[in-house]
């Protein structure tokens, strides 16, 4: 049995700064990072934990992925 590997703050941090860059330069998500944006604001205001905003945020990028068809 393979063991969970957790990432640090760091490198989620770095994966979600990455998946951002990508998809601002997609036309096909221009509209949904716009909702990801005001999204972001609420994962700030309601969430205390670094990690837990990271892991929000990257799981709202993963929807985002899913939408435009991205593999």
């Amino acid at each position: 049995m393979a063991m969970a590997v957790i990432p640090d703050l760091a490198e989620l941090q770095a994966t979600v700064a990455r998946m951002e860059t990508r998809f601002d330069a997609d036309p096909r998500a221009s509209g949904l990072m716009a909702s990801y944006r005001d999204l972001c604001a609420r994962f700030d205001a309601d969430l205390a934990d670094p990690r837990d905003i990271a892991l929000s945020r990257a799981a709202a990028l993963m929807m985002i992925k899913y939408q435009i068809g991205e593999t």
